[in-house]
């Protein structure tokens, strides 16, 4: 008995001296970076130290379902957009430009709209939830994923009740820091994640990184027949940074000592793409509901 107590008692010493990253989480080889994208001696990067994380609050993802030719999409992403900014810090937005089924008569370019705002994990998206979770027309939305009303999908005048209901709620099933470091001179943009899996079962967890450009102007339609020329397009979603529509899941390589995971990503900001006009969204999810367990933004430094 008196062994046992001693073994538990020098674990809970071993885990509460861990609320603080000392020294970087460094991976014994790091192969999935390109070491390339830093304009340096590798030995020397930077790798951050991540200090204790005392989020309390459960963070929110919208996804607003759009197309360029959807004529009711514009008021539907002024929805997003008013309820991003009645919650800063806790509500970010990704305009994700599929249909049910993929790309879809909404996202069709010609001559009149010769822009393609399609990427193959929107495109994955759409084609992933076309059956069985409400996506039936555009515009639609997700909040985090949840189920409101026996449905994943809602229309955009439930977008704001859902979140609300989300945020007051605030279960925090689990938790993550990010920290990035970009370099011009390479474009080339380093992420670095913890994720605390709290009361989650990691191998039920995958952690998604999506590229979002805050504004982009091009034409849009809207109702009676009428297309604005230069229309401000919010929060384009842009795709995945590592490809992966569904995230990168957490491995027993990714386990610290802490009891938390680490993954590492590089990316090269392709050149059509101002860093300065564009952030991540950095989230948890389940492979297997797909509910979004927290998100947070990081800007591209």
């Amino acid at each position: 008995m008196k062994k046992s107590i001693f073994i538990v008692s020098f674990l809970a010493v071993v885990f509460a001296s861990c609320d603080r990253v000392e020294h970087p989480y460094i991976p014994a080889t790091p192969t999935e970076l390109d070491q390339t994208l830093f304009p340096g001696d590798w030995s020397t990067y930077p790798w951050p130290t991540f200090t204790a994380n005392t989020n309390t609050d459960r963070n929110v993802l919208l996804e607003d379902y759009t197309g360029h030719k959807c004529v009711y999409c514009p008021a539907a992403g002024t929805i997003a957009e008013q309820i991003e900014t009645d919650n800063p810090g806790r509500v970010f937005v990704a305009s994700i430009h599929a249909s049910p089924g993929g790309a879809g008569p909404f996202q069709l370019t010609d001559a009149e709209f010769p822009y393609d705002f399609t990427n193959a994990q929107g495109i994955a998206y759409g084609t992933t939830f076309a059956n069985g979770f409400g996506f039936d027309a555009n515009p639609k939305g997700t909040v985090s994923r949840k189920y409101f009303s026996g449905t994943m999908f809602q229309g955009a005048n439930n977008w704001t009740s859902a979140t609300t209901q989300t945020l007051t709620d605030n279960v925090v099933n689990a938790n993550l820091q990010a920290v990035a470091n970009y370099y011009p001179a390479t474009r080339g943009l380093f992420l670095h994640t913890e994720i605390d899996t709290m009361t989650q079962n990691a191998t039920d967890l995958t952690v998604v990184v999506y590229l979002i450009e805050e504004l982009y102007i091009s034409k849009q339609k809207f109702p009676g027949g009428v297309i604005e020329e230069a229309y401000e397009h919010h929060n384009v979603h842009r795709g995945s940074i590592d490809g992966k529509a569904f995230g990168r899941p957490l491995k027993a390589e990714d386990l610290n000592s802490n009891g938390k995971f680490y993954q590492n990503y590089s990316y090269k900001l392709p050149a059509q793409y101002d860093p300065a006009n564009c952030h991540l969204l950095v989230y948890v999810m389940d492979k297997n509901t797909y509910e979004v367990h927290q998100v947070v933004k990081v800007d591209i430094p």
